[in-house]
């Protein structure tokens, strides 16, 4: 997910907001679910609920993970139960405001940014882009997790370290280069859809078959938008696009 026009080595890096409010969740409630996910850091304060209400809402929660990693990156997604949903509603400001204070408010990393010696050359061919999207979670220790070949999560002291992060990414970026043909750099292919008033420009990714990013060009920020790349690497349908823009507006005033 990208929020500007702007590459950092083949690498796109925005907070993992929705992941960080469902954990926060989890904190929040003691909930016994992703036991390998760190707790968040600074920890939050744990309100307990009983020991049948936490395991019927740890089952709901789990479905709600996996809603979450199919999302577009950055987007949070409200549950689907209506018991688990009601939490998130009551903590859902609350954990936004814990997530803008303990992830960078800035919404994308610049190299400037970076700590010193970080990936001293670029990651992968700069020659042959790719569609990879690193979400940062303000989680304790060192951690990261594959949510799939184009998608990762990291936290936040996993991408203070330059060594670490040198080693995780160059596999990966080098990984998906390796997967697609090297052909000559086209121009994307670049039109405007309209869903319920609200107008994104779309563009396509001439290397990246089944890639595309999303401009809202009415929308509250600037440059604001999103950027989506299918696992099959076939073209989506208008209909598709157009679905995929209406999920992200929704979640933005969720």
């Amino acid at each position: 997910m990208t929020y500007a026009p702007q590459d950092l080595r083949n690498i796109s890096v925005t907070p993992g907001t929705g992941f960080t409010v469902a954990l926060f969740v989890r904190d929040r409630l003691a909930l016994p679910v992703a036991s390998d996910v760190p707790a968040l850091a600074p920890g939050v304060e744990a309100r307990a609920v009983p020991d049948d209400e936490a395991a019927a809402l740890a089952a709901e929660w789990r479905a709600w993970w996996e809603r979450l990693a199919e999302a577009p990156a950055g987007r949070v997604v409200r549950p689907a139960s209506e018991r688990l949903a009601t939490v998130f509603d009551a903590v859902v400001d609350e954990a936004r405001a814990w997530d803008a204070g303990n992830v960078r408010p800035n919404l994308f990393l610049s190299e400037d940014d970076l700590a010193p010696g970080f990936v001293p050359s670029p990651v992968g061919d700069p020659g042959v882009p790719v569609v990879y999207d690193v979400e940062l979670v303000p989680v304790d220790g060192a951690w990261h997790r594959d949510i799939g070949p184009h998608r990762l999560l990291v936290g936040t002291r996993t991408w203070e370290d330059p060594a670490a992060m040198e080693a995780i990414l160059r596999f990966r970026i080098e990984r998906l280069q390796g997967q697609g043909p090297r052909s000559p750099r086209a121009a994307p292919r670049t039109w405007h859809l309209t869903v319920d008033g609200q107008v994104f420009t779309v563009s396509d990714r001439p290397h990246d078959p089944g890639s595309y990013d999303f401009r809202w060009e009415n929308g509250p920020i600037e440059g604001y938008g999103f950027s989506l790349g299918t696992s099959t690497r076939e073209p989506l349908s208008e209909d598709v696009l157009r679905r995929e823009i209406q999920g992200f507006v929704e979640g933005y005033e969720v």
